[in-house]
């Protein structure tokens, strides 16, 4: 006997994986103007045979005589100067600004001259990453705002003639009606996990479907070697990253969820940042052929061991198509209960209470791998209610051997395994999983 999945139910399972739960108005600068000192000296030279004087029309060149002139030397006027431009000095958001929307960052701009240098930090001190442009004009953050926080930025900018001017720009971000926080989140960080564990993460509550995309964009995924992956809603909910294809064994993962001050809809905005990592272990991976009673187990794609399996009975079939193994438990207590349409009452129907040895759970509506002493059909019938039995060598074998995060792949099954139930992100097509996500494909690596 074992523990039935509730067929389309999502009853949660005891011992279950756990997930881990978890800135006044701007200075105007001065005007700067440089007054124009324009003398015009004019020297007695010598006299002209004509008796003509210097004018306007006919003046005295610089080291030269007066036309006619027997000698001697002149002067000419100097050229006014340009007047100096002003330095203006712009800020989003303002200065003294409150209720300011995170999701617009900063912009420092300056006409008529130069920003030399910008900072901006929050009141704890932490800094806000920025660029200047590379002709000074403009200072623009890129690290994310957060909400309820007040920010203070400075710097230094320089006037058309060279002289230092200083930026100084507070304001306060708005505290929003609600709040997309942090539900869980899995692997944990510094797990190693299998080929087959996505990177998974639970709100709060649901983001608005228009704004997923940004909830998408300020989740980084870094791998070393890279590879390409996309995120894909499995429930309003629910979002997990995968590559195309099961991971590479050795691959290092590093998830950066910088959600604080992120749009998440129209009163909706994120309010928690969290980052994590994991390893991914040695390939692993298990197939099950219900008609032929068998299970394969593979390591580094070779097949090292077969061995004969009982699955679910007519009415009751196991769940067909890849899952990933959730947890492992070395005994749990598996009751009748569990089965829609089975007696709870002792000595009633089809009333069991039994203790489970080797148990690895494949579904959270109650699919286990496990040890079945009992069962003296297994490698000639199908006879569980939907779990797979094993002898209890194999069972014993095999819990050991299987890992957190292992594909487990059933064939021969009618009903394939419902979405959103346990980790069956490998049954959608990369086609089908990019059309679940907002934001696309994002081309993680180092």
């Amino acid at each position: 006997m074992a523990r039935q999945h509730g067929r389309g139910g999502s009853a949660g399972v005891a011992g279950a994986a756990r997930r881990v739960t978890v800135r006044p108005a701007w200075r105007r600068a001065a005007q700067l103007t440089a007054v124009a000192a324009a003398a015009t000296l004019l020297a007695a030279g010598c006299g002209s045979s004509s008796g003509s004087k210097p004018s306007a029309l006919n003046p005295v060149a610089h080291g030269s005589s007066a036309p006619g002139a027997a000698g001697g030397t002149g002067t000419t006027a100097t050229t006014p100067s340009a007047p100096a431009t002003p330095l203006v000095l712009s800020a989003k958001p303002a200065d003294g600004a409150a209720n300011v929307d995170p999701a617009q960052g900063i912009q420092i701009s300056a006409a008529g001259g130069k920003i030399e240098s910008v900072s901006a930090q929050d009141a704890q001190g932490d800094k806000v990453a920025g660029a200047l442009a590379a002709d000074g004009s403009s200072w623009a953050s890129t690290g994310t705002l957060a909400i309820s926080s007040s920010y203070t930025v400075t710097g230094k900018a320089l006037d058309s003639t060279g002289a230092e001017k200083d930026i100084s720009d507070k304001f306060t971000t708005l505290t929003p009606q609600k709040r997309l926080g942090l539900h869980s989140y899995f692997p944990d960080d510094g797990m190693t996990v299998g080929v087959g564990q996505p990177v998974s993460v639970t709100f709060t509550n649901p983001p608005n479907e228009k704004d997923r995309a940004n909830v998408e964009k300020a989740m980084v995924v870094t791998t070393t070697p890279h590879v390409d992956g996309a995120w894909s809603w499995i429930t309003a909910t629910q979002v997990d990253w995968r590559p195309q294809s099961f991971w590479a064994s050795g691959t290092k993962v590093q998830v950066a969820m910088n959600l604080n001050g992120v749009k998440a809809g129209d009163i909706t905005y994120g309010s928690f940042t969290k980052s994590f990592g994991f390893t991914i272990g040695r390939d692993q991976r298990a197939v099950v052929d219900t008609k032929d009673y068998t299970m394969h187990v593979y390591q580094d794609g070779k097949d090292i061991k077969e061995i004969p399996t009982d699955t679910g009975m007519s009415g009751y079939s196991t769940w067909g198509g890849t899952m990933v193994v959730l947890d492992k438990e070395p005994l749990i207590e598996m009751k009748s209960c569990s089965v829609p349409g089975f007696s709870c009452t002792p000595g009633v129907g089809n009333y069991y209470d039994l203790k489970v040895y080797n148990d690895v759970h494949l579904t959270p509506s109650g699919t286990y791998i496990h040890q079945a002493e009992w069962d003296n059909s297994i490698g000639t019938d199908n006879t569980s209610h939907g779990c797979v039995h094993l002898k209890p060598a194999d069972a014993t074998w095999f819990y050991k051997f299987i890992n957190i995060g292992d594909p487990v792949t059933i064939n021969g099954e009618p009903d394939q395994v419902h979405n959103g139930n346990g980790y069956t992100d490998w049954n959608e097509s990369w086609q089908t999983w990019l059309a679940g996500s907002a934001a696309g494909i994002s081309a993680a690596g180092q």
